[in-house]
């Protein structure tokens, strides 16, 4: 164990100094005595997003003391669970802690299951009350309802008229305005509920997206959640209050409720959510959001968008001398090393006159502070680009098991405090605080180590309880002593940062036994325009071989539109030009890695991959089993074709 790791793992009781004893109730509380005034929870005005209506920390109280009364009024009792299925709406925060408020627990769920997946979830928790957030989303919780004997109400945060002739439906609406009255004679029985919180009550129950099999429900404490953003936020890179944030991932994935949710009511920010993903690119010059939070998938998009538009320029070749400008400079940054006077002052002078003005401001984030990326593996040549153009984009590790972040970079912002930090404590200072390819460090009061079979292991007060009413599954992943199994294969450097080389069940193994990580060559080969994503394959088999589809989110239009080629993604699935520039890319990225890693066929399918579709889930992570089941055909055809 490094000096830097050994330090930062004997942080935790410096941590827990600050949040024994607390929940996010008294967080909430504290932010509507001290701030009461202070905007807390936005709303578009309209779809153009043009303004926003805020309430204040003081309103966002009552209404959730007031939704929690209605909750107690209707039965719900201390420890009872309820779900959400809404989109990223104000009313989606307020109804997680009218239930959190009201003693019981919340659960976010996907919006793109269906009923049965919902049955499934709903029976596991035997959840009495489930939030609808509109028409469209009430129709699969309806189905499931007729097979949950527990549920006995679907509360309606819009479109309640549509179904107020049923029983069994509520207005969101007209919960509040009864709880309002029952807090307006007496708060006692709230009071009562709001004292049953404990540090070590579930604070939310997280369902894993399911890249295998049924979803497992992990257990969050209030503990877990304080723990790590008091350990990140506040000591390993050290944060002020007041942020502006964005909401626009599922309020079911750890990023979107941690980075969003739990970190808008810790730090005192004001929360934007963005219900509809596809208008995150006009609602973000708006909201000018201080930290931004994005998946890899996220990033590539904003890339292929700030590529096109810089295609479409009379400055093209201004922008792109700054790239590799900038992309110069990076390599030197990397390797810890100063980069020559000349990059540097015509960097300065192209962060101004480019960067700055055209893309920061073009993307809505020339006031963030801090760029995040987590939840999937990034491209490095992607990553590396966004530094080029001072998005020095850090990479976060973790996942729900230990309340989303375990490992982190140091980004640019708190460069100077960690600095500091390691010298007041005579540590060495790392030459690379960023590090492109890697996760980074433990967080303050985190442990991590990898096991003999290279798995990576994590240890720390944000480690869950387990998985709701799966004993087997928890002793599975969380050991005796503590640890997480994250079921990730890893690296640690001297410095304590890791580096995450795949999964152990990700792992092919081929017929003459080779183990073969595929996230490395992946990655490569999602370098070109024309690919959207990738799926190697070839377990049991002589050879790899690949899946790929085109990128229909820019990528492919851009390059048809340069080679002459009509834009149609099926069509061109077929194309001799395409297939040929893809093969010759194929083998520009095969010549980058070892010849067992290399695949030796690809498959150009003539459709996209999105979570709608199944490929994907919500999170955009890649479903390698879905993928496997539903493509066996062409799978099988190129192993027959080289017998």
């Amino acid at each position: 164990m490094s000096k830097i790791q050994e330090f930062l793992k004997n942080q935790e009781k410096s941590v827990m100094s600050i949040v024994e004893g607390k929940t996010i109730i008294d967080y909430l509380n504290n932010n509507a005595e001290e701030s009461s005034d202070y905007p807390a929870l936005n709303t578009p005005i309209n779809n153009e997003y043009t303004g926003w209506d805020s309430i204040s920390w003081s309103e966002y109280q009552e209404t959730v003391h007031n939704l929690a009364s209605g909750l107690i009024d209707i039965g719900i009792q201390v420890e009872d669970n309820a779900f959400i299925v809404a989109n990223n709406v104000k009313e989606h925060f307020i109804s997680d802690l009218g239930i959190m408020h009201a003693g019981a627990v919340p659960s976010t769920i996907y919006k793109q299951l269906k009923s049965g997946q919902i049955e499934y979830i709903s029976n596991l928790l035997e959840a009495k009350v489930a939030f609808v957030g509109d028409a469209e989303l009430f129709t699969e919780v309806n189905k499931a309802k007729d097979n949950c004997p527990d549920m006995k109400y679907i509360i309606m945060i819009e479109d309640f008229d549509q179904y107020k002739d049923l029983d069994y439906v509520l207005s969101y609406q007209d919960l509040i305005e009864k709880g309002k009255k029952i807090n307006a004679e007496s708060k006692s029985e709230l009071e009562a509920r709001m004292d049953s919180v404990k540090p070590d009550s579930l604070a939310c129950l997280i369902f894993t997206s399911g890249t295998t099999g049924n979803p497992k429900g992990v257990m969050l404490t209030h503990e877990n959640i304080l723990f790590t953003l008091q350990s990140l936020i506040e000591q390993s890179v050290s944060l002020g209050t007041n942020p502006r944030i964005v909401s626009y991932l599922p309020m079911a994935h750890i990023a979107a409720r941690l980075t969003d949710h739990y970190q808008s009511i810790f730090r005192k920010g004001q929360l934007f959510p963005v219900p509809v993903l596809e208008d995150m690119a006009t609602a973000l010059p708006t909201i000018k959001p201080t930290l931004f939070f994005a998946v890899p998938r996220v990033w590539e998009r904003f890339q292929s968008g700030l590529i096109n538009k810089i295609n479409e320029s009379d400055k093209k070749d201004l922008a792109l001398k700054a790239i590799d400008n900038g992309l110069e400079r990076v390599e030197y940054e990397q390797r810890g090393e100063t980069p020559p006077l000349g990059i540097r002052i015509k960097d300065a002078i192209f962060n101004k006159l480019v960067f700055e003005r055209s893309f920061k401001v073009g993307l809505g984030l020339d006031n963030s502070e801090v760029f995040i990326t987590a939840a999937a593996p990034m491209n490095p040549d992607v990553q590396k680009w966004f530094h080029a153009i001072h998005i020095d984009v850090a990479e976060v590790y973790g996942m729900t098991e230990d309340t989303g972040p375990a490992t982190f970079c140091v980004p640019n912002f708190a460069n100077n405090y960690f600095q500091n930090l390691m010298k007041a404590n005579d540590l060495p200072i790392p030459n690379v605080m960023n590090p492109i390819g890697k996760v980074g460090m433990p967080i303050m009061g985190t442990e991590i180590k990898v096991l003999d079979d290279g798995e990576l292991c994590i240890k720390g007060k944000h480690v869950a309880k387990g998985y709701y009413k799966a004993e087997e599954e928890t002793k599975a992943a969380f050991d005796n002593d503590g640890w997480l199994h994250t079921g990730d294969l890893a690296e640690i450097d001297e410095n304590g940062f890791a580096k995450i080389i795949g999964r152990k069940k990700e792992i092919i193994i081929t017929s003459g036994g080779k183990n073969i990580a595929p996230v490395e060559l992946e990655n490569l080969i999602k370098t070109h325009e024309l690919i959207g994503q990738i799926c190697m394959v070839g377990d049991g088999k002589k050879f790899l071989s690949a899946l790929i589809v085109l990128d229909g989110d820019g990528g492919a239009e851009k390059w048809a539109n340069e080679n002459g080629v009509d834009y149609n993604i099926e069509t061109m699935s077929k194309n001799e030009k395409v297939l040929s520039a893809i093969q010759d890319h194929v083998d520009l990225s095969n010549s980058k890695v070892a010849n067992v890693q290399q695949i030796k066929k690809f498959t150009l399918l003539s459709n996209e991959w999105t979570d709608s579709s199944g490929e994907l889930t919500p999170s955009l992570k890649l479903k390698r089993h879905v993928v496997a089941e539903r493509y066996e055909n062409e799978i099988e055809a190129m192993y027959e074709e080289a017998k």
